[in-house]
Formats: C-alpha cells, sequence, structure tokens
C-alpha cells in the first residue's frame, strides 16, 4: 500500500500545487481501488481544510434520488452546513459550483460507472478552488476518458511478496506461513494470484484449518481458471452449508447496508440460524459488520451472489429464487410469470414507477419469503399473498385491506408506507411471530384493532397518520414490546387507558393534540429507561402511577402547555432520574410552583431543564444540595426572574448552566465555583456581571473553571476585553467570551484583518514563527450570522494546528451569535508544546468558518509566558493594507508583511458575495 501510494504522490506533483488536479484511480473488481482511495484521503487530509469522501457512487446514484443525496452530502460535509437544502439535480449543480468555487477541497468520487452522470458532482475544473484535489475510482477506464481525466493510476494485482502478505495475514494471522504449510501455501498463491480480495477470502477460509483441509481445497481451486475471479470466490461459498448460504445470497439480494439487528430478526424467522450464520460469513471474510452495526458486502461478492441466482435460470427470471433487477420483476408482476420457485422480490426502479398489476400474479408464488417495495406503484391490489411471508414491507399498498387468504403468522417485519388501508380487521391477531410493525402517512386509516396475538412484537411505530382515531387497548400489554411511538396522529383520541410492558424501554408520544389523558402506569415496567411527551396539548396531568417508572433515567416534557408543574409532584419517585427536561409553560392565571424536594426526590440528576416563560418564582425553588451534588446541566431559559436565586451557588457539582432569554435578567453573580460554561444569549436587560464587567476574573478561586462565556444580544452588558488579556497569566485551558459589538479591542496584533462586508469568510490562515516564549494566542472576531440562518449558530469555527505542515491538532470555538453584531475572544493556550521541538519552525494556524457567518475584523495576539516591555514590539510594526474588490475571479488572497521582520503570512480565503440585508 505504502508504495503505490507513493506512486500515487508521484503522478500528482507532475502538476502544480495551485491547480485543480482530478486523478483516475482504476482496475477490476476487488483488487483494492477503494482502500487505496481511503489511504491516500488519510495521508492528504490534513493538507485540506475542506474534505470529503463519497462512498459507493455508483450504488447510490441508481436510487430515485441518489444523486441528489451526494449532491446534499457533499455540500454538507464540505460547508458544515447540514439545513441545507438540495431539491432537484439541476439546482445542487448551481449549489456546488457558486459555493465550493473558492475552497480548496480533497473529494473522493469512490466506485463510479458509465450510469454516473459525473458532472453533476464535479462539473468542470472551475467549480472548486485552485489546489483541489479529486479522486475517482472506477472498473471502467473509458469513465475516465469521456470525461477527460488524464492523471491516471491502474491498480495492478499484488506481486508475490505482497500477495504472500496478505494471504498469510489471513491464512495464520502472521506475516510468514507456519512451516508444515510454506510449500502449500505456495501452490495455492499460484492459482489465487494478487486479487487482495481473493487473497482476504480464500486466506480466511483456510484459517485454523489442517494440511489435509488445504490439500483438499487446492484441488477444488485446480478445477477453476485462474482468471476466473468469481469462480474463485465462490469456493468459499460452496463450504457454506444450506442456511449460511441462503443467508448469504439474502443480504446479496437485498440487505445490504441493512442494520444487522433487523436483519437477524428476519433471517432467525426464516429458521436459518443467523446468530451462527453471520458469525461465518464474517469470519469468511464474506461481510463485514459496521462501525454503525450495517451489513456491508464487497460488491465483488455481491455480484457473485446474484451470479449465483441467476444461473439458477439464466433465460426465464421467474424460475429463480430471488428477483432484484427492476425489469426481471416488471416483467414476472405485469406478465403473471409467478412462480413457486421465487422467495423474495424486492422493486427498486431508478425513479418511481408504476406495475400494471394482474391480482393473480402472487397466487403462484406460495414460497414467496420477502416482499420489498421502494418505489413501485400498483394499478391494482393483490387477491393472494403467501403465507411464508416475513417481510412485507410495500410502500403505496393498493389495498384497503389484506388478501382475505393471508393470515400472517410468520410474517415479521410489517412495513406500510403511504398506503390506502382503512382498517386492519381481525387479522392482526394471527401475526404470532410479528416484530416490528410500522405503519406511517396511511391517511384513511382510523383504528389500530386488537392486537393481543401480537406476544413476540418488539416496535411499533405509527406516524403521521391524521385520521387515526383510536388504537386499542391491547396494545398496552404486550410483553415483548421495547420501542412504542405514536407521532403526529393529530386525530388520535383513544388510547390505552393502562400500559403494563414489562419489556418497553423507549416510549414516545409527540403532536397528539388530541389525546387528553395520559395512561396509568402498570408496576412492573422496569425497563423503561427513556419517555418523551413533545406537544400533547391536551394532556392536563401525569398519573400518580409515572411514579412506578422506578428505573426511568430520561424524561423529557416539551409543548404540553396545559400540565402545571404540580406533575413534578407525580414524579417524585422516580429515583434514577438523571436528566429532566420540561420546557413547557403553563397558563398565566396559574401559579407555577416547583417543589422543594425536587432534588432530594432525584439525587441522581444530572442534567435538568426547567424552561418557560412564566416562570417568576424560581427563587423559591430552595433545593436541599449538598456539597457533592451530581447537578452538571441546568437549564433555566426564559424565565422572568431580575436576579439569580441565591441556592444557585450551592450546585458545586454544576458545570454547563444556561439562562438565555431571560429577558429581565439584570444582574449574575455568586455563580457555582465549578461553572465551566455559562450560556446567557438573549438576556436583553443584563447590566451586571461582575466576573466579566469588572474583574474578568476567568481561573480565580471563585470561578477556577470558568471557560466559556456568551452573552451575545446583551445589549446593556458593558465588557472591558482588557480584563480578558490581564487574568489570562495564570490561565491553564482555553477560554472564550462572547459579547455585543462590531470592532475588535484596539490592541497590538500579530495580525489583523478587515474583511468587505460584501463577502463571506471561509477561512483565515496564519503563519507564525515558533519561539518557546509563546504561551498561547488570542483570536479575536467581530462576527454576525448570516440573517437567513436565524438568530443562533453553534461551533462558528474550526482551528487546526499544525506545525512545520504537519497536522497536530485542532479545537473547536464554540460561539452563539444572535441577530446583532458580536465580538468573540477565544484564548487557546499551546498545551502540546512537546509537539513542536525546535524553535524557530513554522506554526500554523488555520480557522474555518462553519455555517454562513460573517466575519467583519479578525485579529491574532500572541499570548507570551513572561510579560515583557514591549512584547510584540517585533511584529506589531507591520500593518497589512488589504484590497479586495468583489469579483467572481476573488478566491484566495495572499498579504504578506511589509518589511523582513519575523511577521506571518496570512491567506485570507473568501467565498461568494453575499448581502448583509435581513
Amino acid at each position: 500500500m505504502e508504495s503505490r501510494v507513493r506512486d500515487i504522490h508521484d503522478i500528482l506533483l507532475r502538476v502544480g500545487v495551485n491547480d485543480t488536479r482530478i486523478l483516475g484511480i482504476y482496475g477490476t473488481g476487488g483488487i483494492g481501488k477503494t482502500n487505496l482511495s481511503k489511504e491516500i484521503y488519510n495521508t492528504f487530509t490534513d493538507q485540506f481544510e475542506n474534505c470529503c469522501f463519497l462512498a459507493n457512487v455508483r450504488e447510490t446514484s441508481k436510487s430515485e434520488y441518489g444523486l441528489i443525496q451526494l449532491q446534499f452530502t457533499l455540500l454538507c460535509e464540505i460547508l458544515g452546513d447540514w439545513s441545507l437544502k438540495v431539491r432537484n439535480e439541476d439546482e445542487g449543480m448551481g449549489l456546488i459550483k457558486k459555493m465550493l468555487w473558492s475552497k480548496r477541497v480533497l473529494l473522493v468520487l469512490d466506485d463510479l460507472d458509465q450510469s454516473v452522470k459525473v458532472e453533476t458532482l464535479l462539473g468542470g475544473c472551475d467549480w472548486f478552488g485552485l489546489g483541489s484535489l479529486i479522486i475517482i475510482t472506477t472498473r471502467d477506464e473509458n469513465l475516465l476518458t469521456s470525461n477527460n481525466v488524464h492523471l491516471r493510476y491502474k491498480v495492478e494485482e499484488l506481486d508475490r511478496d505482497e500477495a504472500l502478505q496478505l494471504f498469510c495475514w489471513n491464512a495464520f494471522k502472521n506475516k510468514n506461513p507456519s512451516h508444515d504449510f510454506v510449500e502449500i501455501t505456495k501452490n495455492v498463491l499460484h492459482y489465487v494470484g494478487g486479487l487482495p480480495l481473493a487473497l482476504t477470502v480464500l486466506g480466511s477460509d483456510l484459517y485454523s484449518r489442517d494440511i489435509h483441509y488445504w490439500i483438499s481445497a487446492l484441488e477444488k481451486y485446480k478445477k477453476i481458471p485462474p482468471k476466473d475471479i468469481l469462480k474463485k470466490l465462490r469456493i468459499s461459498y460452496d463450504g457454506l452449508d444450506e442456511s449460511e448460504k441462503s443467508i448469504f445470497l439474502d443480504i446479496a439480494c437485498f440487505f445490504t447496508g441493512e442494520e444487522e439487528e433487523y436483519v437477524t430478526k428476519v433471517l432467525d424467522g426464516c429458521g436459518f440460524f443467523p446468530n451462527c450464520g453471520m458469525k461465518v460469513l464474517v469470519d469468511k471474510s464474506l461481510i463485514t459488520i459496521s462501525e454503525w452495526g450495517r451489513l456491508i458486502m464487497h460488491d465483488l461478492l455481491k455480484d457473485m451472489g446474484r451470479e449465483i441466482v441467476r444461473q439458477e435460470s439464466p433465460e426465464e427470471p421467474e424460475k429463480r429464487s430471488r428477483l432484484w433487477f427492476h425489469e426481471d420483476v416488471r416483467h414476472v408482476l405485469e406478465e403473471t410469470k409467478g412462480t413457486n420457485k421465487i422467495q423474495g422480490i424486492l422493486i427498486e426502479f431508478p425513479k418511481q414507477d408504476w406495475i400494471d398489476l394482474n391480482p393473480e400474479t402472487f397466487s403462484a408464488m406460495k414460497r414467496l419469503r420477502i416482499f420489498i417495495n421502494r418505489n413501485a406503484r400498483f394499478s391494482r391490489e393483490p387477491n393472494y399473498l403467501s403465507n411464508e411471508l416475513r417481510i412485507l414491507d410495500w410502500r403505496s399498498y393498493p389495498g384497503y385491506s389484506f388478501p382475505q387468504n393471508f393470515n400472517g403468522e410468520k410474517l415479521v417485519v410489517l412495513k406500510m408506507y403511504e398506503s390506502l388501508f382503512k382498517e386492519l380487521g381481525d387479522g392482526l391477531k394471527s401475526f404470532q411471530n410479528l416484530k416490528i410493525m410500522r405503519f406511517s402517512k396511511c391517511k384513511f386509516l382510523t383504528k389500530i384493532p386488537d392486537m393481543s396475538g401480537l406476544h413476540t412484537l418488539e416496535d411499533l411505530n405509527i406516524e403521521y397518520c391524521n385520521n387515526l382515531v383510536e388504537v386499542h387497548q391491547s396494545i398496552g400489554f404486550l410483553d415483548k414490546l421495547v420501542n412504542l411511538s405514536i407521532v403526529n396522529c393529530h386525530s388520535l383520541t383513544r388510547f390505552p387507558k393502562s400500559l403494563k410492558l414489562r419489556s418497553l424501554k423507549h416510549l414516545r408520544l409527540s403532536c397528539c393534540g388530541r389525546l387528553e389523558k395520559f395512561p396509568e402506569i402498570d408496576s412492573e415496567m422496569k425497563r423503561l429507561t427513556f419517555v418523551s411527551l413533545e406537544d400533547m396539548t391536551a394532556i392536563e396531568e401525569l398519573p400518580s402511577s409515572i411514579g412506578n417508572l422506578t428505573s426511568l433515567e430520561y424524561l423529557v416534557i416539551n409543548g404540553c402547555y396545559k400540565l402545571s408543574w404540580h406533575l413534578l409532584n407525580s414524579i417524585s419517585q422516580l429515583q434514577h432520574l438523571c436528566g429532566l427536561s420540561f420546557s413547557c409553560w403553563s397558563h398565566e392565571t396559574q401559579s407555577p410552583f416547583i417543589p422543594s424536594s425536587i432534588y432530594i426526590a432525584f439525587p441522581d440528576l444530572e442534567s435538568l431543564s426547567l424552561s418557560t416563560r412564566t416562570l417568576s418564582k424560581i427563587d423559591h425553588f430552595s433545593l436541599s444540595i449538598g456539597r457533592y451534588s451530581t447537578l452538571k446541566t441546568l437549564n433555566i431559559c426564559e424565565s422572568n426572574n431580575v436576579i439569580l436565586p441565591k441556592w444557585l451557588k450551592r450546585f458545586v457539582g454544576l458545570r454547563e448552566l444556561e439562562l438565555s432569554y431571560c429577558e429581565q435578567l439584570k444582574e449574575i453573580s455568586e455563580l457555582p465555583p465549578n461553572i465551566e460554561i455559562l450560556d446567557a444569549r438573549g438576556c436583553r436587560s443584563l447590566e451586571i456581571f461582575p466576573e466579566v464587567s469588572k474583574k474578568f476574573e476567568f481561573n480565580t478561586s471563585s470561578l477556577r473553571n470558568l471557560r466559556l462565556v456568551n452573552l451575545s444580544g446583551c445589549h446593556n452588558m458593558v465588557v472591558n476585553p482588557i480584563r480578558f488579556e490581564e487574568n489570562l497569566e495564570d490561565q491553564d485551558a482555553d477560554c472564550s467570551l462572547t459579547f455585543s459589538g462590531n470592532k475588535i479591542p484596539d490592541w497590538d496584533y500579530h495580525c489583523k484583518l478587515e474583511i468587505p462586508n460584501s463577502y463571506v469568510c471561509d477561512g483565515i490562515n496564519v503563519n507564525l514563527v515558533y519561539s518557546d516564549e509563546i504561551k498561547g494566542f488570542i483570536a479575536c472576531a467581530a462576527v454576525q450570522s448570516d440573517p437567513s440562518q436565524g438568530f443562533s449558530i453553534t461551533n462558528p469555527m474550526h482551528v487546526k494546528i499544525y506545525y512545520n505542515g504537519v497536522y497536530q491538532y485542532d479545537k473547536y470555538i464554540t460561539c452563539f451569535t444572535w441577530d446583532s453584531d458580536d465580538l468573540l475572544l477565544y484564548y487557546h493556550k499551546l498545551d502540546h508544546v512537546e509537539h513542536f521541538k525546535s524553535v524557530g519552525g513554522i506554526l500554523q494556524l488555520k480557522f474555518q468558518i462553519r455555517g454562513r457567518v460573517l466575519i467583519r475584523s479578525f485579529g491574532i495576539r500572541v499570548v507570551r509566558k513572561q510579560k515583557e516591555t514591549n512584547t510584540l514590539q517585533d511584529v506589531t510594526s507591520w500593518s497589512p493594507c488589504v484590497n479586495i474588490q468583489p469579483s467572481s475571479e476573488t478566491r484566495i488572497i495572499e498579504l504578506y508583511p511589509e518589511s523582513n521582520e519575523e511577521n506571518p503570512n496570512v491567506v485570507l480565503e473568501l467565498g461568494a458575495p453575499f448581502s448583509r440585508e435581513a
């Protein structure tokens, strides 16, 4: 791998580093193109501020909105803004060109073929900033020719030594073969060749086997032509038992990319013993499990599996066990070609399309186990469905009910999206193996019937069924139910009066505005850890039986405005509660009351949110708090307090305090001693904050851990930034302050930039000559958020630290900007000085601006370890003069010092012209 990376580095050097370079990596499937591109990406990523790796482009682009999703991911990964909207391909192309033309990016497009419209992602070289590097991997060299990619690297098979090493790591878990296996290893490699995937798969197959197994396996290898890679790989498949083969083929045809847990439930329902079978597939390198728990199968292996199925009947798809190719599916369903051979069908057209269904088509499919419809619409409903079905995932099901013959006894997964169901009838009682049931946007569905027969149901999700009125009482007694979610069912008025769900862990009831009562809770519900009630506007109280949820850890109650504070009495028995959010507000006629025993009741409470606009008596919230309080986060935003209550300082364990939008708050004093983060944005009346306005006591005996203060939008607060610097001498950690203002402090800066109002600043790079006297630096920025982005933006800056061009570490600068001009002061202590070994090296600070944040001015001030007279005289004689004219040609402006003294080189990266009008 290292030699290949070096080869590619040499190819890239043929083109100037300031040019936009496009490199094509091509070769046969399984040759290692993706792994090589990942290695290059990881090698060069520190040299770019904006990086994106788009994996599986070919597969993703096949779906109806695949290219739009790729455009969206590309934009969001590079811009760091996931709120963007891409509605169609043309809009995506325009956004990429408009928003990325000034950015120096590292972009990898992995696995392209001729079906991918490359121009929708790349366009021309002028879509990206100078110095950008784009890497394309493909099996088809002609794709590179047709897209004018002149820099190319063909991935060849591994040489003998490389192949030997890779094979041995898989077959022996060592770089060399065992003594008794030396000769037979040579013979195996002679037939396998240098294809990395084949070496990995076959090595895994032979791992821990005795010499007799190897000899027998080698005889099988000799019967297969050496160049026929798929047949070589089939050797591992042929070594599987029947259930393992079925698992492999189901994954290859239907489940690549799905969650392991989900697929395991389905395959277990098929009687395939997946807990054992998938472990065998992993051991043989036929599948892998991603860090997110999803099933990954290499394209070559997936193609092999599908080819095995195709060979069951090359000319007649209706005689195959599995159908996935949309034309084969259309042929079978429209021509009434269904047979008893078919076990699974996946319908996924390139874009949504109609199927003229003959109602009799499914009658012959007696063995159908899997039916998944992603985006087809059907002209008529079926009059028969197989009782062997384990998955019925049918988007836009065309009937009002199931066929009369269908009993669903073996069904494991039932998903209906935008279906025409009016009622489910009594048929659900027979769904005795059902584990997952989801109904979404079924606008005619009015009732969830008796489900008492669903003894195995684990996941019930009903959302956006706007005409749903009733959920049957039997749902409250499903012993195996783990997740229950009812969301946006606005007509729901009848719900189980009580819940006795002994396995339930997560309960979510949201936006069901007509539901007036929360159910009684049985004493046996010991596993429930999370309850969320959001916008349940008709519920007036919670039953006292909610205290039976003794294992509850997180309780969220938002927007339930008829609930009063008295509900806290009913939850006082929740001994294990560590997170409580009550961001509701009662009617003005009510007098909010918070029981003084709340903290005694919740000894493990770590997070408490009491956000409410009518909380005027928070000073009565006198808690019995010991010095060993567990509370770490407290949110009392939007209260009407004028000063902070005195009891607040007794929270000795409190780390984060949220006071935002307390518009009557005038004074902040007597803070908890270990507070680290204070957010008081939008406190328009705030005038007094002694630690900031007078002393600025960061890192003092009273506030020794305070490191982030946000006073954005506090217009009456007068802050003296000089105090910020004066108290940094003993500061051992980063700290930042945000407050109202439109001009950075009048300091002597190492460098200072004034940025045109018509531009969004995307990045600022500053080079410093390192000295062991440098303790850290202060970054000062006058900022304003883009009005179109709303009031607040979190983490608008990301700074990367380099030393002599080598990446060291990075930091995120947290700041919540308001709807006004703000100043951000950020101090960073160079706490990794062990990386900076030589005095005189170049220390580079790369500030990346996230989101649409306007930077009016920016300055860097060096902080020395010892105070000296005229400390900065050697660098402050330079005041760069910048003249930037708005122009489509402007991308990167380089600012150089006017003298030969020790001065930084500053690079300012500007985005497209931007209107400041709100």
